[in-house]
């Protein structure tokens, strides 16, 4: 009696040889992507699990005892132990998780051990876009998808696709149409769907979360980021694009200085602290600022960095977004970046900003440790008593700068630990941009007038593909900003006076001649051409991802509803989704009901078609309804020197069909069958 194929899981059956094969190569599709953020010894604890499971199924090897699980546990604490992961944090308990996946191979005996493999499959290919968002990784999860979504069908039905390149092509297929039916829902799940924040975060490692400029500067740092072409940020304007000379991208203030380092102020504080003090001491005044000249309106979107710092074009007068505006004209997140970042700003770099300078402001923009830089503060003053005002004392210092023999290089010597505004003065005379921010600055104080160090990014490269530009880390800059009465804060930049190339056609072009430029990366396509604009070509397409996909939050979501129904009620959106919901329900009815399936033949079918294919040939022809065994035996009779091949053909394609035991591997049979059908032909 003919049975029909069950489609429950029985938990009592013996999991398929090749049901394993694909568990193993979905374990490895899924952990591969996080070994660049992960402790790598990841791997090679899957691939030993993967070789001991492939022997036990074969026969090798026994399967794990209890010690032997404790054992291996043990083990994987100790290494995690050992990788210095932070307790709590989204890479400890991720890696906990990836070992628990790669042990669970050990003892996935039956299909429900298969099934609880794929579902833990699919929430780590989720928890990988907590890591990345690129287009590169949405691709690669699409495909990781595809193979989970293949063994799952491959575990419910072992008999049906076995493991061999005609089943898994069917197999591979069969799961990619699967998730195309879904297609249409999860777009509208994507576009109508509240946009609702993360219900809670875990914090990230600090060598790995905190990328970029930090909250403060000694004369080294700035260097050592220029060397790194990570992306800051893409900005794209909305209409003509700025000189590159006038694009300083502000990002911090650094107000105190102790001999050494620059900061924001003398105390160091937390992210909640900093706002506290800011919506405290330090809040925008709109009317500390007279807006002149033209504006710039852009979209900058930022990347991942793990700290608030955003980069803007000073001052901004409109800016959207959740965002803290402070009275230094500084703009900044409310949260650290954990995910990319769209702002967007209206600027008027010709604005006067603070016509009168609040006391504490002066107190911040004048300070100076005691007893250091005697050289220093000696010839501010020297030169202040031979100016005529605060603007020719400007121009006295800045010509300095430029007649004596000032070098602009990214291996500046040490300056040791005290003095270091002396010594790079008198002594060295070679440094990067915080040694001549940080020099002018201390000059100005010394002479009684207010200053202070702003750091950021200047320029960027424009992308000609995308209409838009890009800035790297290796745009990081520091300058100065002066006080002057009737004129408020001025920007003033000293490296110009030394490297002018560096502001107006960028680092690569100022560090020409000394060639250390990048100089720690094995490979850059910055200076080939044709390598540099197919990585603009990339980068293009990358950021319209993340532009349109990824910059689909409430206020985009809200104005694109908007622009394609009009004004929003509760009775328009219920019609609208719920029309949408049926027309969706409708195609699925055609597609899987109303349309007849085409009619799928197993690999032994086939190849019993090109036999009778072939006996055809020689004139045999099987009648319509004609049983395997009666045909064959007509055409051992018709051809005797073929009698023998037809007759252990037929036999084999029989057993195939009738006589193959559930748990038997029928890979092999249908490689015999397959050279069977060669020697007839």
């Amino acid at each position: 009696m003919k049975t029909t194929a069950k489609t429950t899981v029985n938990a009592k059956a013996a999991l398929s040889y090749s049901g394993t094969v694909w568990l193993l190569v979905l374990q490895l599709l899924v952990m591969l992507p996080f070994v660049q953020y992960l402790p790598q010894w990841l791997i090679p604890v899957l691939v030993f699990t993967a070789i001991w499971r492939i022997r036990v199924v074969k026969g090798y090897s026994n399967r794990p005892g209890l010690r032997v699980k404790i054992t291996l546990i043990a083990i994987g604490m100790i290494g995690l132990q050992f990788s210095g992961l932070p307790f709590p944090s989204l890479d400890f308990m991720v890696t906990i998780l990836l070992l628990g996946f790669a042990f669970k191979t050990l003892e996935t005996d039956n299909p429900r051990d298969g099934i609880v493999v794929v579902f833990l499959g699919y929430f780590l290919l989720a928890v990988h876009f907590l890591y990345s968002q690129s287009i590169l990784a949405g691709l690669y999860g699409a495909l990781s998808l595809v193979v989970l979504t293949a063994v799952l069908v491959v575990i419910q039905h072992p008999l049906t696709f076995m493991h061999n390149r005609q089943s898994t092509q069917h197999t591979l297929r069969l799961s990619a149409s699967m998730l195309l039916q879904c297609l249409p829902l999860m777009l509208l799940i994507f576009i109508v769907a509240p946009r609702l924040p993360p219900l809670f975060m875990l914090p990230l490692p600090s060598s790995q979360a905190k990328t970029g400029i930090s909250d403060s500067m000694t004369p080294g740092d700035i260097a050592n980021l220029s060397q790194s072409d990570g992306l800051a940020f893409r900005v794209t304007f909305k209409g003509d694009r700025p000189p590159q000379n006038q694009l300083y991208w502000r990002g911090l203030t650094l107000n105190h200085f102790d001999g050494r380092r620059w900061q924001q102020f003398a105390d160091d504080y937390e992210l909640r602290q900093l706002q506290r003090h800011f919506e405290q001491h330090y809040r925008w005044q709109p009317n500390q600022l007279e807006v002149r000249g033209t504006a710039i309106a852009y979209e900058a979107l930022y990347e991942r960095s793990g700290q608030p710092w955003l980069f803007t074009l000073t001052p901004v007068s409109e800016v959207y977004g959740d965002v803290l505006r402070v009275g230094d004209y500084r703009v900044m997140a409310r949260r650290e970046l954990q995910a990319p970042t769209l702002v967007k700003a209206v600027s008027y770099p010709d604005s006067l900003r603070d016509i009168n300078l609040q006391p504490m402001v002066r107190q911040l923009a004048l300070q100076l440790p005691p007893d250091t830089d005697p050289r220093t503060r000696t010839l501010a003053r020297q030169l202040r008593a031979d100016s005529d005002s605060e603007q020719d004392f400007i121009q006295r210092v800045l010509a300095r700068y430029r007649t004596q023999p000032f070098h602009y290089t990214l291996r500046p010597p040490t300056l040791g630990s005290t003095d270091t505004i002396d010594r790079f003065l008198f002594d060295s005379q070679r440094g990067f941009c915080a040694h001549y921010a940080g020099s002018f600055v201390f000059m100005m104080r010394a002479a009684g007038i207010p200053a202070r160090v702003v750091t950021g990014y200047q320029g960027g490269e424009w992308n000609a593909a995308g209409h838009y530009l890009s800035v790297h880390q290796f745009d990081a800059h520091a300058w100065a900003e002066v006080w002057l009465a009737d004129s408020g804060w001025l920007r003033i930049d000293p490296t110009t006076l030394v490297a002018p190339d560096r502001v107006e056609r960028g680092l690569e072009a100022a560090m020409q001649m000394e060639g250390s430029f990048l100089e720690n990366q094995l490979f850059t396509p910055h200076n080939i051409e044709w390598l540099k604009q197919l990585r603009q070509q990339i980068d293009s397409v990358q950021y319209g991802w993340r532009r349109f996909v990824l910059g689909y939050d409430q206020d985009a979501q809200h104005n694109f509803l908007q622009n394609l129904f009009g004004e929003l009620t509760v009775k328009k959106a219920v019609f609208t989704l719920g029309g949408l919901l049926l027309a969706i329900g409708f195609l699925w009815v055609i597609l899987l009901g109303i349309k007849p399936l085409r009619q799928r033949h197993s690999p032994e079918q086939l190849i019993y078609q090109r036999f009778c294919k072939a006996l055809a040939k020689q004139g045999i022809t099987r009648e319509h309804g004609q049983a395997p065994g009666d045909f064959a035996r007509r055409a051992a009779a018709a051809l005797p020197e073929q009698a023998s091949a037809i007759l252990d053909f037929n036999r084999s394609y029989e057993r195939l069909c009738y006589a193959l035991d559930k748990n038997e591997d029928k890979t092999a049979l249908l490689g015999t069958l397959k050279q069977q059908l060669k020697q007839l032909q």
